[in-house]
């Protein structure tokens, strides 16, 4: 039996149903601990009087075994106590201290460490996130810890509680969602229905094979007045959302666009604001938001005894429209008979039964529209039994049953020319430019008149392009004009008369606003763009020598006649393959 008598202070904290003896320098009671071959070590463990620090006693003693770090966790492990957060420099201190020391000594190896639960929040405060850490011999994290974290951030909204049972039931997590706010639900903007639904829209008829024929856009109707057009369905203010502190996010309400000022022939009903009803009787002619109604104008033909016509509405001519004779419509115009050296221009469609006739003034040059005399300008689609001498422009179609000689032809959507299933309909000289297709039979003729067709041809989108772009940098520098300005009053206020400053942000909002509109605007011009990439011209019969083919900025000529085909852009040139 090997004995040690010690001058020391005893002191006992239970750990489970282990004595810890801690020492302490200057104490006068004595007591005598003995070793004996039962005990393995001359070293113990037990944690403070407060139960929170990991405390090793040594007492020297003759031929102690020696002791690694190892050794040490298997002790702790034994003991109960390898749970807690154990501190590794200060166990290495302890194997060395163990060696080397004679002296009794008490040193702080860890510490009892409970669960903590941390909680964080996005940068937008619409989320969030919760890190649980295990507890190191102490009390994991409970619920009313983790409520009690997220009070502290100012959580009080949109609490995941299945969320946190969750992670708890784990006892560790990292950045856990356990808080989600709302979003706010923009509203809708305001709508309109139409109450004519012929006239939503016209569209081409489609026989039962699904052929469409786009001769026949349907008859034009007519309303009486007081009759019901269209109904406004006002915009909606949206719904609020939250984040999850509680702070309510208020929604974009939807755009509240009214029925359009410049509607003529129709008013909104003086007991309905939203019902806008017919002021006279004619044609219905549908807007973005609103319908305008035409009255039309019936004559026999348009000659000297007519003069020219200005009519805010649809003009039907049963005979000629004699030669340097004008119509302008509002509406759509209809000729019975021929166009001769005339020029109508109209907001709607024109539909000439006979041909467009002008005198022999085409010059080949590239824009040759100035010097005809026989022009037609369509806000909408052109239909005509053939054109000789003449300058037709289109906002959507053209389409020439027979044949185009020596003419310019300009559509936004498609040229076609030629009866559909037809092997005749041939463009002869002059100029055909569409944005999609160009189509017919045959082009150019065997005597090789110069003859040049177009596709991906647009003469008004790259202008509206660079007035938008020019546009959006005048409202950009307008706007951080207004923002310096907001800037100079924020810093002195004394400046801020009149509600200077609410003026000045009322003005950059109305700024902001358009600027929304713009870049709308521009998103639907370079879709316009990119969609003229897909061009192509279609050639039904033969091309003949003499016939230049530019589809976007490439360009195809021939010297010879070829058969049919379709000249498409393949990899960024053109390429004249089969129809099939």
């Amino acid at each position: 039996m090997v004995g040690v008598q010690l001058k020391r202070n005893t002191r006992r904290t239970a750990i489970g149903d282990r004595p810890y003896t801690s020492l302490e320098d200057g104490m006068n009671t004595s007591q005598e601990l003995i070793l004996s071959e039962t005990t393995p070590s001359a070293l113990t463990f037990g944690l403070s009087p407060d139960g929170r620090k990991l405390v090793a006693t040594f007492i020297p003693v003759e031929g102690r075994p020696s002791l690694d770090i190892t050794a040490i966790k298997g002790m702790l492990a034994q003991q109960g106590l390898s749970a807690l957060l154990l501190d590794e420099a200060a166990l290495g201190r302890l194997v060395e201290q163990y060696r080397t020391f004679t002296e009794s000594f008490a040193l702080e190896v860890g510490e009892r460490q409970d669960g903590r639960a941390i909680v964080d929040l996005a940068q937008d405060r619409m989320t969030a996130y919760l890190t649980v850490t295990p507890p190191r011999g102490g009390q994991a994290v409970s619920l009313a810890q983790v409520h009690e974290a997220l009070r502290a951030k100012g959580v009080v909204s949109g609490i995941l509680n299945g969320e946190i049972t969750e992670v708890l039931a784990q006892g560790h997590t990292e950045d856990h969602i356990v808080a989600r706010g709302l979003d706010p639900v923009p509203g809708v903007d305001a709508r309109f229905e139409s109450l004519l639904p012929e006239v939503k829209e016209r569209h081409p008829k489609v026989d039962e094979r699904g052929i469409a024929d786009y001769r026949d856009l349907g008859q034009l109707i007519f309303v009486k007045q007081g009759d019901p057009l269209m109904r406004r369905v006002p915009a909606t203010a949206g719904e609020a959302g939250h984040d999850v502190t509680g702070q309510i996010l208020a929604p974009k309400a939807g755009k509240n666009t009214p029925f359009s000022a410049r509607l003529q022939g129709a008013a909104p009903d003086p007991g309905d604001v939203n019902l806008l009803r017919a002021a006279t009787t004619g044609q219905p002619v549908q807007g973005a938001n609103g319908v305008s109604v035409d009255s039309t104008l019936n004559l026999p033909q348009v000659d000297i005894s007519s003069g020219h016509l200005h009519f805010e509405g649809t003009v039907n001519v049963q005979g000629d429209v004699k030669d340097g004779m004008k119509i302008h419509a509002s509406g759509d115009v209809f000729v019975g008979g021929a166009v001769e050296a005339a020029e109508i221009e109209a907001g709607g469609n024109v539909v000439i039964k006979g041909g467009v006739i002008g005198r022999s003034e085409f010059s080949g040059s590239s824009d040759n529209a100035s010097v005809f005399s026989a022009k037609i300008r369509s806000k909408g689609s052109i239909n005509a039994l053939y054109t000789e001498n003449a300058c037709l422009e289109a906002d959507a179609d053209i389409f020439i049953d027979q044949f185009s000689m020596h003419s310019e032809l300009t559509a936004l959507n498609q040229i076609i020319v030629g009866k559909p299933g037809s092997k005749r309909g041939s463009v002869m000289g002059g100029h055909a430019r569409a944005t999609a297709l160009v189509k017919a039979a045959e082009f150019g003729s065997i005597a090789s008149v110069k003859t040049t067709v177009q596709a991906g041809f647009n003469p008004y989108i790259q202008e509206r392009l660079k007035e938008i772009k020019s546009a959006m940098a005048a409202n950009e520098k307008e706007q951080e004009d207004l923002r310096k300005i907001i800037v100079h009053v924020q810093q002195h206020p004394e400046k801020d008369k009149g509600g200077l400053l609410q003026k000045v942000k009322n003005t950059l909002a109305t700024l902001r606003s358009a600027m929304d509109q713009l870049e709308d605007e521009k998103s639907d011009v370079n879709a316009t763009v990119t969609l003229a990439t897909n061009a192509h011209v279609i050639v039904g019969q033969a091309i003949h020598g003499g016939t230049t083919i530019q589809i976007g900025h490439k360009v195809w000529r021939t010297t010879e006649q070829r058969g049919s085909g379709i000249f498409r852009l393949v990899d960024g040139e053109i390429e004249f393959g089969s129809a099939k």
